[in-house]
């Protein structure tokens, strides 16, 4: 298992510059160092670092830090791996840059994924005009096993990214149709021809809304606001674009 720790780039470079003898200093007011999983990274990065435009990401396999990495409770009253002992530069599968873009901190998407818009994404889709019809891309690919919070009723059995994207839609499916929203088009993923090669999509569908409100009112219902915990534990990663409807036209492109 992968865990992750945000460090500001100068505490990498005297890292580094230590070498393996020293490793890196622990946390001393709390006696450890502390991680993150990947799905608790971006909170953490939110929380503790926010606005901060000089960090590094590491990347460290929890399975060969031994008894001395810890499962704590911590933020949320979740389990969180804190490490009691020196990290050392021989534990470190990959360092990169965690940039800051409008605000928010770009995570790899080998790690955390496109699941949910960013508060700066959220926010300049509202700015746009909302009382004109809007077609939304959806491409989405799922995780092989479902990754439902601890806590849940599903947490636990065995679901795959499948069943928990199926449960989504029957949630959601009713919601989706009181708002006035259609499918307008839907297709299966082949192969890519141009772009990323590992690039892989489970569905790809474009839905119609009558206007923007009708989407917001869609999100914002308290029936989606509990069943879009299927869609969080089913996708690894997605794409969700807003266009405008246009009239069709003779030329190409």
């Amino acid at each position: 298992m992968l865990i992750l720790k945000i460090f500001r780039a100068a505490e990498w470079a005297a890292l580094r510059a230590e070498g393996e003898s020293q490793g890196a200093p622990i946390d001393i007011a709390d006696g450890y160092v502390h991680f993150s999983t990947p799905e608790q990274a971006q909170e953490t990065a939110a929380k503790h670092f926010a606005g901060a435009d000089d960090l590094m990401l590491l990347g460290v396999e929890a399975e060969p830090l031994g008894e001395a990495l810890k499962w704590e409770v911590s933020r949320g009253d979740a389990l969180f791996p804190h490490l009691y002992r020196t990290l050392k530069l021989s534990d470190v599968a990959f360092a990169w840059p965690l940039p800051l873009v409008h605000g928010t901190h770009v995570f790899p998407e080998e790690l955390a994924g496109f699941v949910d818009p960013t508060r700066a994404q959220f926010e300049a889709f509202k700015a746009l005009d909302r009382d004109t019809p809007i077609e939304m891309l959806n491409l989405v690919r799922l995780r092989d096993a479902a990754a439902y919070p601890e806590g849940h009723a599903l947490h636990g059995k065995d679901l795959t990214g499948a069943d928990a994207y199926a449960n989504y839609g029957r949630e959601t499916g009713p919601i989706f149709q009181r708002n006035n929203g259609t499918i307008v088009w839907r297709a299966r993923f082949e192969a890519v021809l141009m772009g990323p090669s590992n690039e892989h999509w489970d569905h790809i569908f474009v839905a119609r809304y009558p206007n923007a409100k009708a989407f917001l009112a869609m999100i914002t219902d308290p029936e989606y606001q509990r069943a879009v915990v299927h869609r969080q534990s089913a996708v690894l990663t997605s794409r969700l674009i807003r266009t405008k409807p246009s009239s069709g036209k003779s030329e190409f492109g």
